[in-house]
């Protein structure tokens, strides 16, 4: 059964992955010090999924700057294997998990049980201030939409939230 989706003001469920070169990334690492951005995808490969990774590489140090991290997750379905193409590693961890189980426990699998790809951005408490959920379509926020997101969330906190302000 599928968790329901987490939701805005929700926080996140700690999790720890390896990136691609076998370090462990813990999310509470990052508690009260940077907020998340979550690319969730969907599967590996996928030429539209890597194609948004590639796009949206070339903010990772506009949202360090935004006191934030971006971490790809990528789930392990298909594949036993993750090759980032061409000579230059990302410019940010790309997670490895097996099967869906992490996807679940976002509520990010489709009705047939498989993940989805979507993008979660936090503060530094782990609060979810948006989510872009996509399915299959691939539909996820473009690099200026982004990157507006991570600078608003980076300049507020928890004790001033005002939940009309930001749906």
């Amino acid at each position: 059964m599928t968790d329901p989706m987490i939701a805005v003001g929700d926080r996140i469920v700690d999790f720890t992955l390896e990136d691609l070169g076998g370090r462990r990334i813990e999310t509470r690492c990052f508690y009260l010090r940077r907020g998340l951005v979550l690319v969730f995808l969907h599967e590996w490969p996928c030429a539209d999924c890597l194609a948004y990774l590639r796009r949206i590489s070339s903010l990772a140090d506009e949202i360090a700057r935004a006191r934030s991290q971006l971490l790809a997750i990528v789930p392990l379905g298909r594949t036993l294997a993750v090759h980032w193409p061409g000579e230059e590693p990302p410019p940010f961890p790309l997670l490895l998990t097996e099967g869906e189980e992490l996807h679940r426990r976002f509520g990010l699998l489709d009705r047939a049980g498989r993940p989805v790809a979507a993008v979660i951005v936090t503060d530094d408490t782990g609060t979810v201030w948006e989510i872009w959920q996509t399915g299959d379509q691939h539909d996820l926020p473009d690099q200026l939409d982004l990157l507006e997101t991570v600078e608003y969330v980076s300049y507020q906190c928890p004790e001033c939230w005002d939940r009309q302000r930001w749906p």
